[in-house]
């Protein structure tokens, strides 16, 4: 007898609700007989349980950030300064 939902998925166990078309964990189905078939994986290259994403970057892009140019201060001293400078020059002009 095949598996109806609601129930524990036969491919990994987690609850399927009842009317679901699919595990939401596994994504075994009434198609692939909800058989817990690891062999469909294959070939993805997808990274297992072990996998260390930090270390992956860091050996990817290096342990630093990349730059960003200059820094969110100073970026934002250089606006105020800008604003500044044209409130001045408003005012000047509107004075002449």
């Amino acid at each position: 007898m095949s598996f109806k939902p609601p129930g524990q998925c036969p491919a990994c166990g987690e609850w399927v609700p009842r009317g679901a078309m699919a595990c939401d964990d596994c994504g075994a189905c009434a198609k692939s007989g909800w058989k817990g078939n690891s062999q469909i994986y294959d070939g993805l290259d997808l990274p297992d349980e072990d996998f260390d994403y930090d270390e992956f970057v860091e050996r990817e892009f290096g342990s630093s950030k990349p730059g960003r140019g200059i820094s969110r201060d100073l970026f934002w001293r250089w606006v105020a300064a800008i604003v500044l400078a044209v409130m001045v020059l408003g005012y000047l002009w509107a004075a002449f």
